[in-house]
């Protein structure tokens, strides 16, 4: 009575959860496989419940088993690869795509040979025993390593899953390897008494039962939003080993309780105790309080030394090194804090730039505040006159009411100074530590400060990365400004002679007209100005159409009357924004034109392993230190009244249509722009 309602309870349990999980987190690779897996088990669970209540039907029941747990095989290697981690298929290893490949084949076995070729009971209503073909020996050999595989994929994902992220996972894991550990006890049985004993299935209910159980709990209590990724690099660790040759020597110890104590030996209720117990030794070896106090049991014993310096300084410098991004590098800074001296989380405090108040910035495993520690307040004044870290727990100090409320609130033990050897940049506020009764001697606090001296390191460096760019904008904007004031100016004399001389012409009709041509040439050389600021296309907003090269550049030399142009070469197809295109062009007649006071300059059209346009003038030509110095950066410019700014725009123009531009300036005098420009789609 009770082992059909622990049965009914975890099939019950192996529907409702998955679905829940679907429904909370979407239709993703992990949510459908965790669907499909816990559905399969399920089924399996109803055809063994149906075998003991109908054994007349063992065989067709079995059948139907065989199929579940062959199809388990396949889902377990997706499920483990996909389960809390970044998934994607093109992104899986080869070895795993191969092991998905390889579990095909018990599904191939079910249906190759049928249940009498892997099973047969002589008296299967009595003893409820299946004894097992050399068949069903291969097929249950294979699911029980897939089932490990799948275990190796587990570990290896909470082994990966970095400090602050653990904690959240490990019920989930454990919960999912609890099911597969539970399967494998049930089917290994079979390996040494060639038979599957039904009166396991209790044990087996009872371990789905309990993991589906901790799945539900971790994500119903912890989120299942964190996402891991896997090293390339991971070298499976022993645990799983471990796992496996325990399990291995209970398996021994039942077959010898069975030979010395015979039927008096309860192995039904010895393995069960025994599983739930290398159970609960899983769980407590993935508590970071017990792995923490290991740890320093094994290096202060064996070692001499609380920590490893070469091994620290290196996962610092990794940890620092591969940051994206600011808010990485001070979450990275925190964690190695956090993992090297097992603090539950912290949070970092900069002074402003602009700014001597310290503000929040970073908070890891720790409630959020926007509270600012003023420059003047008493934990400032104390961080400025000490070097040492200060240890909440041994020196009473004080610290102001709200910085006192702040860290009451947070449990903080440690503040660690981030210092200059001019100034103080920064705090880190670290909170309680996993292992209460830990001791924090010397050792700790003189690691902790050389942390925080290559923190400050390299946060410094990133501010004066922030205060050199900061001074390019200004300088840029300096530049901008001082040209527009330029052309400003330009404008501005010509408006005041309007208005000087319409006071005693307004009413000629004469004037009128020339100040109307007067207004519309100044209107026209602002919007030309805004124009060559603001309108730089983009590959997205050309609107391209092919052209013959030569015929563009011919009207765009329209627009300068008074140039004298000489093209040479042969018509070539382009394509091209035509409108666009004819900026550059216009731009670079003329630079020709004011370079060589007017003088007659060429332009060649022609195919050169694709459409290439060339202007060449006959002027002073261009600097050598001025070529290499970058004449195509805005606001660079050899002219005395340029604005540096119209090669800039047609380098632009040119690249988004996915050409270049390149100027040379031959020793005989004169400079030379050269234009290429791809060929269009059609033409090959």
């Amino acid at each position: 009575m009770l082992s059909g309602a622990v049965q009914m309870l975890a099939i019950v349990l192996a529907v409702l959860y998955p679905l829940a999980a679907v429904m909370r987190g979407g239709r993703r690779w992990e949510t459908v496989s965790l669907l499909i897996l816990l559905w399969l088990v399920a089924g399996l669970g109803v055809c063994d419940y149906l075998l003991l209540e109908y054994p007349a039907d063992f065989l067709v029941l079995s059948q139907v088993s065989l199929y579940c747990m062959a199809l388990v095989c396949p889902v377990c290697i997706l499920f483990s690869n996909a389960y809390r981690r970044e998934f994607s298929f093109p992104e899986l290893p080869a070895t795993q795509m191969l092991l998905m490949g390889m579990s095909l084949v018990p599904l191939v076995m079910t249906l190759v040979f049928p249940a009498r070729d892997f099973y047969y009971s002589p008296d299967f209503h009595t003893d409820k025993t299946l004894f097992l073909e050399p068949v069903a020996f291969f097929f249950y050999l294979q699911v029980i390593l897939f089932m490990a595989v799948s275990l190796f994929n587990l570990e290896a994902t909470i082994a990966n899953a970095p400090h602050g992220v653990k904690w959240k996972i490990k019920f989930s894991i454990v919960g999912v390897g609890t099911i597969l550990a539970s399967y494998a006890l049930y089917y290994s049985q079979s390996m040494i008494f060639r038979a599957i004993d039904t009166g396991f299935i209790t044990t087996r209910s009872l371990g789905l039962t309990v993991g589906v159980l901790l799945m539900a709990y971790s994500e119903f209590t912890r989120g299942n939003d964190e996402r891991i990724t896997i090293s390339k690099s991971l070298t499976y660790r022993s645990f799983v080993v471990l796992f496996c040759g325990l399990f291995l020597v209970l398996v021994g110890l039942v077959g010898e309780g069975l030979k010395i104590f015979g039927s008096q030996f309860n192995a039904y209720a010895f393995a069960t105790v025994a599983f739930l117990g290398v159970l609960g030794l899983v769980v407590i070896s993935l508590s970071e309080s017990m792995r923490r106090k290991f740890r320093l049991a094994i290096q202060r014993h064996f070692y001499g030394e609380k920590y490893d310096y070469r091994i620290e300084w290196k996962r610092f410098t990794d940890r620092v090194t591969n940051s994206r991004s600011r808010d990485e590098l001070y979450k990275n800074i925190l964690t190695v804090y956090c993992e090297t001296f097992g603090i539950v989380g912290g949070c970092i405090f900069l002074q402003g730039r602009h700014s001597t108040d310290f503000a929040p910035i970073c908070f890891h495993e720790m409630d959020e505040s926007r509270m600012t520690i003023p420059a003047r307040s008493p934990l400032v004044r104390l961080l400025k006159d000490r070097l040492h870290i200060l240890d909440l727990r041994r020196e009473e100090v004080d610290l102001g009411e709200e910085a006192q409320a702040f860290l009451a609130e947070r449990y903080g033990r440690f503040i660690v100074p981030i210092r200059t050897a001019r100034s103080l940049v920064g705090i880190i506020v670290l909170g309680a530590p996993i292992n209460v009764v830990e001791n924090y001697d010397e050792e700790d606090m003189e690691l902790m400060e050389a942390v925080a001296m290559q923190a400050a390191a390299v946060l410094m460096n990133m501010r004066l990365g922030d205060e050199l760019a900061e001074a390019r904008d200004m300088e840029a904007f300096g530049k901008v400004a001082a040209f527009v004031l330029h052309d400003l100016k330009n404008q501005v004399y010509p408006l005041s002679l309007l208005e000087e001389n319409a006071r005693e012409y307004i009413n000629d009709p004469e004037f009128q007209q020339d100040m109307l041509d007067s207004l519309s040439n100044i209107v026209g050389r602002m919007n030309t100005l805004i124009a060559q600021l603001t309108n730089i296309p983009t590959k997205g907003s050309l609107s391209l159409k092919v052209v013959d090269l030569m015929e563009v550049a011919k009207k765009a030399a329209e627009a300068l009357p008074s140039a004298k142009i000489e093209f040479t070469g042969a018509p070539v197809l382009v394509e091209l924004d035509v409108a666009e295109f004819k900026k550059v062009a216009v731009n670079l007649y003329l630079n020709a034109m004011e370079a060589g006071d007017n003088a007659p300059f060429k332009v060649f059209v022609g195919d050169e392993n694709g459409p290439v346009m060339r202007v060449s003038d006959s002027g002073a030509g261009i600097d050598e230190e001025i070529l290499e110095g970058g004449l195509f950066v805005p606001f660079k410019t050899t002219k005395k009244k340029g604005m540096g700014i119209g090669l800039y725009q047609s380098k632009q123009i040119l690249e988004a249509h996915g050409g270049s531009i390149v100027a040379t300036s031959p020793e005989g005098g004169g400079a030379i722009f050269t234009v290429t420009l791809p060929a269009p789609a059609e033409a090959g």
